[in-house]
């Protein structure tokens, strides 16, 4: 059944994504950098189709995502990746190139207990650790196993990360537009009406955003209302249908063996 599942993925890679039925374009936001700080939590005013990307070990994270589990949101995990420079920035459980495939998939494994709620990870820096085939190969195989999606904050334009997942039939994603690289009105507001313009041309864009205060009140200000030429959905509604369905079996299967494993630990212990 898993083979089977595998080769479906594979087939479907090149998939539409759910649309709507008038064919409006589709645009998903995330939020990235979550976690940190407690100015964080405002961004739980925006729409619950914006998703949220929760650093791992943050002092707000866990609460944040609760809240956001409350919403329906969507939640992935920001995992750092080591980067060209910069790397004192990567803050806890950074995956680094120089480790070893044991060490680096317990490391992923572990973040990925913090959240276990997240339907899929992105990349934290990573310019230089997206560019490594095996690292990324690595990254698709705890991904695969979790029944978790891959989305490519494409901090390189040399990253493998996207090809590998589809190489080994995990869904991937990547980020089209950077939303606020200039914290100013007018500057997100060209980059919005870049992503949506691109979303004429394209079957899904995907916008990166941070919990910046000027970044929560553009989005507020933009999303209050439902805009007329977009629509706003999550990651997920990007992904093939097929591929959704897979990846949800997938995760229940995991799940029921680590809730099994666990309870043939205690039983042990009694």
């Amino acid at each position: 059944m898993r083979l089977l599942g595998l080769v479906l993925l594979s087939v479907t890679l090149t998939a539409s994504p759910s649309g709507s039925a008038n064919n409006t374009p589709l645009l998903a936001i995330v939020v990235d950098d979550m976690g940190y700080h407690v100015n964080d939590f405002q961004a739980l005013a925006l729409p619950k189709e914006i998703s949220f990307a929760i650093l791992p070990f943050t002092p707000q994270g866990q609460r944040i995502a609760a809240k956001a589990r409350q919403q329906g949101r969507e939640l992935l995990l920001h995992i750092p990746m080591q980067a060209k420079s910069d790397n004192n920035k990567l803050g806890k459980s950074a995956l680094m190139a120089n480790m070893q495939e044991k060490e680096f998939k317990a490391m992923l494994q572990e973040a990925l207990q913090y959240l276990p709620d997240a339907q899929g990870i992105n990349n934290h820096m990573g310019s230089a650790l997206t560019e490594q085939i095996a690292a990324m190969r690595w990254t698709m195989e705890v991904l695969r196993e979790q029944g978790l999606y891959f989305l490519d904050s494409r901090t390189t334009t040399q990253s493998v990360a996207e090809s590998t997942a589809k190489i080994l039939a995990v869904p991937a994603l990547r980020r089209h537009v950077f939303l606020d690289n200039i914290k100013t009105q007018q500057a997100m507001e060209e980059q919005l009406q870049r992503a949506v313009q691109l979303s004429r041309d394209h079957q899904g864009i995907v916008v990166i955003a941070h919990p910046y205060p000027e970044t929560l009140h553009f989005l507020q200000q933009k999303f209050t209302n439902p805009m007329a030429d977009i629509q706003l959905v999550t990651l997920n509604q990007l992904i093939p249908e097929v591929q959704r369905v897979a990846m949800a079996q997938q995760k229940s299967q995991f799940q029921q063996a680590k809730t099994s494993s666990l309870a043939k630990e205690v039983s042990k212990t009694q």
